[in-house]
């Protein structure tokens, strides 16, 4: 049997859309790895709830709390029927100590969610809403973007843009239209196309110059 195989026979666990893996605060333990489905990942700030992030196969939830051994940070909520691993802290540690392979994955993962962390306090510092837009699509652009001649698509929706930006949904549709029509981006069916990746670099270097005060 594959050592795939196998870890899902033993670690396999099915959750139905809307369960809670676990909450802010809770002092659960257990690692969880995505193997299909979507896990959002939220923490309540005053009377607003923020989505942090939304996880997909191949990522992993929890797994600050199985290596610190302190309290979750945030809550976990599955979005979709979902199949995980759940992985308890001793199991876990062992697989580290065992395998370098996995120490290095976790390792370059936690390092790429403090860069992405990064990046989303950079675009949140932007004040106004079109700066934040032109910010967060170019930073997908470099990171996410996927060629099509001369284009890039982000696979993105209108929804998730939002999110991002903390911005109504209904200001995204409305910025992603104006860059539409000096030729952009393109706004189709759950990604956005960028037409033109110079122009919109060329727009996120001014609204970081201005918001430097440089211009």
């Amino acid at each position: 049997m594959a050592g795939e195989d196998m870890m899902l026979q033993r670690f396999g666990k099915d959750f139905r859309k809307g369960t809670i893996l676990f909450r802010d605060g809770d002092i659960s333990k257990e690692m969880y790895v995505i193997h299909n489905g979507k896990v959002k990942i939220s923490k309540q700030a005053g009377d607003a709830k923020k989505i942090l992030a939304v996880l997909g196969p191949g990522e992993f939830v929890g797994e600050m709390a199985a290596l610190l051994n302190k309290p979750r940070s945030a809550t976990a909520e599955v979005m979709e029927d979902s199949l995980l691993l759940v992985i308890a802290p001793q199991t876990f540690e062992t697989m580290i100590a065992t395998d370098v392979s996995i120490a290095v994955k976790i390792i370059k993962k936690l390092a790429s969610r403090i860069l992405e962390a990064n990046e989303k306090i950079e675009s949140l510092m932007l004040k106004d809403n079109m700066s934040r837009i032109v910010h967060i699509l170019t930073q997908m652009a470099e990171t996410k973007g996927i060629k099509d001649r001369d284009d890039v698509i982000i696979n993105v929706t209108a929804k998730e843009l939002a999110r991002e930006a903390d911005a109504d949904i209904p200001v995204v549709n409305d910025l992603i239209e104006r860059l539409s029509q000096i030729n952009i981006v393109m706004l189709e069916e759950n990604v956005i196309r960028i037409k033109s990746i110079h122009k919109l670099k060329f727009f996120d270097f001014l609204a970081l110059k201005k918001e430097s005060g440089r211009i």
